[in-house]
C-alpha cells in the first residue's frame, strides 16, 4: 500500500498478483514500470524508427550548456543555471535529464510508445538520477561544493523487468480512500514512520516524474503544492489514520513493518493490531538494523518492528 520503489512487489511479482499503490507520483512511475509491465517490452516500432536502442539513443544524447531553453525545468530549477544557482545537478547533467525527459514525452505524443512503455524510460531516468545528485541521499538540501559522483555525467541503464503470467494493478492514490476498493491475501504496509515527509526529501524526482513545471519554494526548492504529504507522518492524525486502514482492510494477513524510532508506540501498535486482528496469530518481531547517535551524542539501539496478524 505505501510500495515505494516497489522492491516487495518484485520480489513476489513471478509467483503473485500484485497490487501496489503510492501517493508520490514518482514512486507509481517506478511500480508501473517494475510491477506494472509484464515483461520487457521490445519496444520494435521505436527501435524500427531510431535504427537502435532506445537507451543507447537516449544516452548519447549531448545537449550544449549553452542552448539552456525555457523549457529546461530541471535545468532552470535545481542546477547553477537557474536564477536560485541551487546545486543539485550539474548544468551538463540537467540538461541531458530535460532532454531525456521531453524525448519520452515526445515519443508518446506520436505513438512511438504506449503509456505502458513510457513508465520504462522514465523509471529507468528517476533510477539514473541519484547516482549523479549533489547530495546526501534525499533531497532536502544539496552540497555546497560539488560531490565526485554528481560530477560523473548521468546514463540510463536498461531496466531488469520480472516475468509475470499475471495481470498486476498499479495506482497513484491516497492509500486511505484506495483501501475501499481493493481486496486480496496479503496487505503489507510500510507507511512513513516519522514526521519527515517523502513528499519533501524526494521533490527533485516528484518533479521530474511529473514534469509540470511546477512553483517552488526557498534555497532547497520544493514544490509548493502540498500533494504527497501524509497523515502518517502527522503525530495528531496517524493514529487514526492507522485506524481506518486497518478496519477497511478487507485482506487475510496484515503485515506492517515500522520502527522503534516511529510516532506511534510499540503499545500503540498494538493496541491497533488488537482491534482489528486476531490477537492469537499475532507475530511480532523487532529486527536491530542500525545503530542511532542521536545531537546529544547517546547511541541507541533501533529496530525494525516486522509484524503479521491475520484479521
Amino acid at each position: 500500500m505505501f510500495a515505494g520503489t516497489g522492491v516487495v512487489g518484485r520480489e513476489f511479482k513471478a509467483s503473485h498478483q500484485i497490487i501496489s499503490n503510492d501517493i508520490l507520483y514518482f514512486a507509481y512511475v517506478l511500480n508501473a514500470a517494475h510491477n506494472g509491465l509484464p515483461n520487457n517490452p521490445d519496444f520494435s516500432r521505436l527501435k524500427k524508427k531510431l535504427g537502435h536502442d532506445p537507451i543507447d539513443f537516449l544516452n548519447k544524447l549531448s545537449p550544449k550548456e549553452s542552448d539552456v531553453a525555457e523549457s529546461d525545468f530541471m535545468t532552470l530549477s535545481y542546477s547553477p543555471a537557474g536564477e536560485a544557482g541551487r546545486q543539485y545537478l550539474t548544468v551538463r547533467n540537467a540538461l541531458k535529464i530535460d532532454r531525456i525527459r521531453q524525448t519520452i514525452s515526445q515519443w508518446l505524443k506520436s505513438n512511438d510508445i504506449s503509456e505502458a512503455e513510457s513508465f520504462y524510460f522514465l523509471a529507468s531516468l528517476i533510477e539514473s538520477v541519484p547516482s549523479v545528485s549533489n547530495t546526501t541521499g534525499t533531497y532536502g538540501a544539496y552540497l555546497k561544493h560539488w560531490d565526485n559522483r554528481a560530477l560523473k555525467p548521468i546514463e540510463l541503464n536498461h531496466l531488469e523487468i520480472v516475468e509475470t503470467p499475471h495481470a498486476n494493478k498499479v495506482f497513484n492514490s491516497d492509500a486511505n480512500q484506495l483501501i475501499h476498493d481493493i481486496s486480496g491475501d496479503v496487505l503489507y504496509l510500510d507507511t512513513p514512520y516519522n514526521g519527515r515527509q517523502y513528499s519533501s526529501n524526494y521533490h527533485l524526482l516528484e518533479s521530474l516524474a511529473k514534469y509540470d513545471q511546477p512553483e517552488l519554494n526557498g534555497v532547497t526548492g520544493t514544490r509548493a503544492d502540498k500533494s504527497g504529504a501524509s497523515f502518517y507522518c502527522r503525530r495528531n492524525s496517524v493514529f487514526n489514520s492507522f485506524d481506518h486502514l486497518l478496519l477497511h482492510a478487507n485482506f487475510k494477513t496484515i503485515v506492517i513493518s515500522y520502527s522503534s524510532d516511529g510516532i506511534l508506540s510499540e503499545e500503540q501498535l498494538v493496541a491497533l493490531l488488537e482491534k482489528h486482528g486476531n490477537l492469537k496469530t499475532l507475530n511480532f518481531k523487532k529486527i536491530p538494523y542500525r545503530r542511532y547517535k542521536s545531537a546529544a551524542n547517546d547511541e541507541r539501539d533501533v529496530l525494525e518492528y516486522l509484524i503479521a496478524i491475520n484479521k
